[in-house]
């Protein structure tokens, strides 16, 4: 045979090596569409009776989703996109079923269990730690030290041990659980990859990471255009566990994947709820821009930018503050002061008198004597027995101001004024007797 008949058949096999790859391509690409397309969450109503194969049929697809993911050609990027973002929604949604169903199935065992360990793959570890007493809640289930107090005390009250559950089964709903949870974070990854050719804007915007989130959540941008702004902060958020709090300082209820952006984080803790909400606005409108397939990311640039000059702004003091700083504060407590004439003068006034002093003094043994004032009440003497004789104390008399001396003298000088003229003047008495005497004397 000749070269050119073996460089012939050699370009015939592989041609028809590539026609039969691309037809296996062409193959697990419609496996996955008709999967897409007809599927459907299986129903929990009657959870005993139902098979573990029966449950989730996505880990069966996984050789198909790894083909396509390791694709090297991006020619039909826009469409894989598609197909692993729907296929994102699906794994979220398996998540879920297999999440209600352990619920459904140990809750007879571990009722409070659900509710202080809300995430999937954390209850699914600690379903199995409990099961096969192996490994820790804080190192493998990655339960934070509160969570694993309050597990630890909820086990001692709440848990039956002697209650029997299907162990194989509760132990294969959790593998199954972790499989498609795997295989959801490889897609996840690989969309973080290749979300700046699909949606440019927003990883502009907000950033590649929280962009394949957001992308992965909703199924892909088509879809995260159609969610309104006020719905998209809610996008990732964790369920309230029982022994935490609703809200933090910054008063944000709904820290979901865009609160978790650069974006947000940044700023201070009075201006992420105002930053939170501007964000979401921009988002919503850079994923309707994104969704009329784009060429570059200027828009989400420029928003970005205006995000922050007016998040620059509202952080500014206003004009008519000055910035001259305040005086200190005063100190309240006064002087200490010892010593002196005048500190010795004036600590006089609040001594006790001598009288007082006697007055709170008694004699051992000896009956005290006592007296009844005005009011009626009875005053004991103490050492003093008697009222009278008693030094008078210098020094510790009310005294007035100067001011009210002042309007004392006063007063005592209207009144001597007073009193003068009433004494320069006669009184009706005696001007009665005088016009008695001029009517029938006369004047002589």
């Amino acid at each position: 045979m000749s070269n050119t008949e073996e460089d012939f058949l050699q370009d015939l096999e592989g041609d028809l090596g590539s026609f039969i790859g691309d037809e296996s391509e062409e193959d697990e690409l419609s496996k996955l569409r008709s999967y897409i397309d007809h599927y459907q969450p299986v129903k929990l109503s009657n959870y005993q009776n139902l098979d573990i194969q029966d449950v989730t049929s996505f880990p069966k697809f996984e050789p198909s989703i790894n083909e396509l993911i390791s694709r090297p050609n991006d020619e039909d990027l826009a469409q894989t996109l598609t197909i692993l973002n729907s296929l994102t929604y699906i794994a979220q949604n398996e998540i879920t079923v297999l999440h209600n169903l352990l619920k459904l199935i140990y809750g007879v065992k571990f009722g409070e269990l659900e509710s202080l360990v809300p995430q999937p793959q954390q209850f699914a570890d600690v379903i199995r730690i409990i099961e096969t007493n192996e490994g820790n809640f804080e190192t493998d289930a990655q339960l934070s030290k509160e969570q694993v107090l309050v597990l630890n005390m909820s086990m001692k009250s709440s848990f039956q041990a002697h209650v029997n559950v299907d162990k194989d089964k509760v132990l294969q709903l959790r593998d199954l659980l972790m499989t498609v949870s795997r295989i959801r974070n490889e897609i996840n990854s690989f969309i973080l990859s290749k979300a700046s050719l699909v949606a440019p804007n927003l990883c502009l915007l907000i950033g590649p990471e929280v962009t394949s989130l957001l992308l992965s959540h909703s199924g892909g941008v088509l879809e995260l255009s159609q969610v309104p702004s006020c719905n998209l902060a809610s996008i990732g958020k964790n369920k309230h566990l029982s022994h935490e709090l609703h809200t933090n300082l910054t008063g944000v209820r709904q820290e979901g994947y865009i609160y978790r952006s650069s974006l947000v984080q940044e700023q201070p803790l009075e201006f992420r709820k105002q930053m939170l909400r501007m964000v979401c606005a921009k988002v919503a409108l850079a994923a309707r821009v994104d969704a009329g397939h784009p060429q570059d990311g200027q828009l989400g640039l420029h928003w970005k930018n205006e995000l922050l000059e007016k998040i620059q702004k509202l952080r500014e003091p206003p004009p008519g503050i000055s910035t001259t700083k305040p005086l200190p504060v005063p100190e309240d407590q006064p002087k200490k002061k010892r010593a002196g004439r005048k500190f010795r003068k004036y600590k006089q006034q609040f001594q006790l008198s001598k009288l007082r002093q006697l007055q709170n003094r008694m004699e051992f043994g000896k009956a005290e004597q006592s007296v009844t004032d005005d009011a009626g009440e009875e005053l004991g003497l103490g050492m003093a027995k008697s009222l009278r004789n008693v030094p008078v104390t210098q020094g510790n008399s009310a005294k007035m101001s100067k001011a009210m001396k002042r309007r004392m003298d006063q007063v005592n000088e209207q009144a001597k004024t007073f009193m003068l003229d009433l004494g320069e003047q006669p009184s009706e008495k005696d001007n009665e007797n005088n016009d008695w005497f001029k009517h029938h004397m006369g004047d002589k």
